[in-house]
């Protein structure tokens, strides 16, 4: 049972709700609607905020989030707000969770990957690592790299959404922790971080190599002529318009990172065969040899990306044979005859 202080806050909420043009809780579905005359409104910042007197959460920097955008990419309020009233995040998760939140913190309400199905007609909540893991799992331009690779959590990592503008005091940093910083400051900081945002300049197809060949494994094979530049471009071209990518894409090699996923990121990467070798490494085991880490590679992302060729069981397709005898011969010691390529099998 709910106590008295959750009760008020949800028949205020409700009240809210049933005001707001962008939801509509009894047909069970948000649509988005009249958006676009909210323009004061498209920016949030939003605090990890705290009850305790000195949160421990202060250290950890605010996010400016685009609520505009989002709306308009989800076109469903409900997506967030899964129990159907638009307040913020941090009315029901804290830092530490609370009642009105089922005690779910804030940082698993946005960070959490795996969210377990609620029962028909309960909208499922989706936090932000979720959404954008379902995102680049379904476009096929994300899921070539994204179906192989999964970003690691550091601190480069959350800095694409963790930053505020250093115009943002001490003060206000404490304020808004605590919950009471006014929403008009909190648009001006959100509103100041994002239009000073920059997309990472990608490296050029002409940074790299025209073309690659890889012949570490050609005993049955000739060496495989692999066109880097032309499948820099096509991943490039795919990505052009696409504003996840953007955002998260914080470096201008971010791109070479899937087919280069140990060594630092550069422009001059060493050679697979640098960590992957012919044979398993005993001190390595865990560690794929050279073969398998080609093929793994260029499989699954042309899986990822849908690409219907090569097909997975066509060799000649990426490796020339290597002519080890000829198709026809005359055997004078055997008395044979001769062998036809229509009789090889």
């Amino acid at each position: 049972m709910r106590n008295g202080k959750t009760l008020l806050l949800l028949a205020a909420v409700a009240l809210i709700s049933a005001a707001c043009p962008t939801i509509d809780v009894a047909a069970g579905e948000a649509q988005v609607s009249e958006i676009e005359d909210y323009k004061d409104s498209r920016y949030r910042a939003i605090f990890p905020v705290s009850e305790k007197p000195n949160p421990a959460g202060v250290g950890m920097q605010p996010t400016a989030f685009n609520h505009f955008v989002h709306v308009k990419k989800a076109g469903n309020c409900m997506s967030c707000h899964h129990n159907g009233i638009t307040v913020a995040c941090t009315s029901c998760h804290t830092m530490e969770g609370k009642d009105e939140g089922g005690f779910v913190t804030l940082t698993a309400a946005m960070h959490k990957r795996h969210i377990a199905q609620r029962p028909e007609g309960t909208a499922t909540p989706q936090s932000c690592i979720s959404c954008h893991a379902q995102q680049t799992k379904s476009k096929p331009e994300c899921a070539g790299c994204h179906s192989i690779v999964k970003p690691a959590r550091s601190a480069s990592s959350c800095a694409p959404c963790h930053n505020m503008t250093p115009s943002m005091t001490t003060e206000q940093m404490q304020q808004g922790s605590a919950g009471t910083l006014p929403d008009v400051e909190k648009l001006a900081l959100a509103s100041a971080t994002i239009k000073a945002r920059e997309p990472a300049r990608y490296l050029t197809p002409e940074d790299g190599p025209y073309k690659v060949y890889i012949d570490g494994l050609s005993d049955k094979f000739g060496s495989n002529m692999y066109a880097h530049r032309r499948h820099v471009e096509s991943v490039m071209e795919k990505l052009a318009d696409n504003k996840l990518a953007q955002a998260f894409h914080a470096n201008p090699e971010t791109l070479c990172a899937t087919c280069h996923h140990i060594s630092p990121l550069s422009a001059t990467p060493p050679k697979c065969g640098s960590c992957h070798k012919a044979t398993i490494d005993p001190e390595q085991p865990g560690r794929t040899n050279l073969k398998a880490a080609y093929h793994l590679m260029c499989m699954n992302c042309h899986k990822g990306m849908q690409v219907a060729r090569p097909v997975d069981t066509s060799c000649a397709t990426c490796h020339k044979p290597r002519a080890t005898q000829s198709l026809t011969m005359d055997s004078q010691s055997s008395g044979q005859g001769s062998i036809t390529p229509q009789s090889v099998n």
